[in-house]
Formats: C-alpha cells, sequence, structure tokens
C-alpha cells in the first residue's frame, strides 16, 4: 500500500483499547493530526551503546547533565525523562516551526551538548562507531519518527517505564531501571505528573524566542 493508517489515541477507551490489543509501549508522533508537520517539541535521545546500560551509566548521566547545563544557559525549558529502558529522553516544547527545522535545531543542540562532553558522548550513528559513548540522537525529530510516550511501559526483561524526572534526579544516582509498572502509580500520587506543563503556553513562547536565534 501507498498509504499508512495510524491509530488516534485521544481518549481512555482508545488507550485500554490499544492495551488489550497487546500494545506494551506506546510511541506517539511528535506533532497532531492537524499539523502533522509542525512538532509540539524538538526530542533529544540519549543513547548507551551497551544493552543493559551499566557500563555506560556514568557516560550517560555526564551527557544528561551537560544537556541541563545547555539549556539552563540558553535558558530553555526542557522536561527530562527515562527512556524506559537504558536511556534518557529531552522534549523542548516549541510550536511553529516545521519537521525540517526542528531536525536542524536538534542536530544543533545535539552537537552543543557533545561538545561540551566529548569524552562522554558521539555523534556517531553507526554503534560499532560510537566506542563505549552515549549516543546524542537528532534523529527522532524526523517525519514520523517516534519516541515511547511519557509513562510508557517497555517490552523489556523487567516492566520498566518510561519515568518523567525532576531535574535534581539527573545526578549520578540515577538508575533508569529502578522505575517500573510496581512503583510508577506510587511516584505519581507522590510527585503529580511532572509534564503536565509541556504544553504551556509561556513555556512554549518563550522557548521560540529562543530557538529562533541563530546561535543555539
Amino acid at each position: 500500500r501507498s498509504e499508512i493508517d495510524y491509530l488516534v489515541c485521544n481518549n481512555e477507551a482508545t488507550l485500554l483499547w490499544m492495551v488489550n490489543l497487546g500494545c506494551i509501549d506506546i510511541n506517539p508522533w511528535n506533532s497532531r493530526i492537524l499539523t502533522p508537520d509542525r512538532p509540539d517539541f524538538i526530542a533529544i535521545d540519549l543513547d548507551p551503546s551497551d544493552d543493559e546500560g551499566k557500563t555506560n551509566r556514568p557516560k550517560l548521566i555526564e551527557t544528561a547533565m551537560a544537556a541541563r547545563e545547555y539549556c539552563d544557559r540558553k535558558k530553555l525549558k526542557a522536561f527530562a525523562k527515562t527512556s524506559g529502558k537504558t536511556g534518557m529522553h529531552f522534549f523542548i516544547p516549541c510550536s511553529g516551526f516545521d519537521t525540517r527545522t526542528c531536525r536542524a535545531m536538534a542536530e544543533q543542540i545535539c552537537h552543543a551538548i557533545h561538545i561540551m562532553v566529548p569524552g562522554a558522548s558521539t555523534s556517531e550513528n553507526s554503534i560499532s562507531s560510537r566506542s563505549g559513548k552515549v549516543y546524542v540522537d537528532p534523529s527522532q525529530n524526523d517525519y514520523a519518527d517516534t519516541l515511547a510516550s511519557v509513562y510508557s511501559v517497555r517490552p523489556y526483561h523487567q516492566p520498566t517505564v518510561s519515568a518523567p524526572l525532576e531535574w535534581k534526579e539527573v545526578n549520578a544516582t540515577l538508575d533508569p531501571s529502578a522505575f517500573t509498572i510496581k512503583n510508577m502509580l506510587s511516584r505519581i500520587i507522590k510527585k503529580g505528573d511532572l509534564f503536565k506543563d509541556i504544553s504551556d503556553k509561556t513555556i512554549i513562547a518563550r522557548n521560540n524566542r529562543i530557538l529562533s536565534q541563530s546561535d543555539l
């Protein structure tokens, strides 16, 4: 077929229907059905090169801290979460930019983060060329590419969850595998929804002004 049909999950009933079909992890687009070429955020994917992530966890944290430092320096508001496996995701809310522009800005941001911690990170796409470093990946901003949704369970050897994080949790003690379906509900009750402001218009407007500058 020349066309692909995509499911739109925009209510609880559809979500439960997907779960009943056996969908474990849920990977939404970065955009909405009315504006598919206008992402709601720029996504930065930090991907350790080893399967379990344990060997490269210190490098993951070092790279994540560099991402935080970069956003702080640029005054960008970003939202952090675990990938649900061994990596981390950062979302920078925005609006009005097309997919190609978001990909270009993501490349600039990823390059800047890599330059800050060249010993821990890499911009090499090939796994064989990563030399045990964390890949700072801008490619998830391509049209129709997806990342695991926040709170999504992952099909892994243990039921880990893509968990939103407070910035203070991004430190040397962070263990992405510690967030599972067994403790996620109690975490949400305790901390609330840490991604609740990702669509805040004030945050988006401020990020747009910064992203529109040429010195990312």
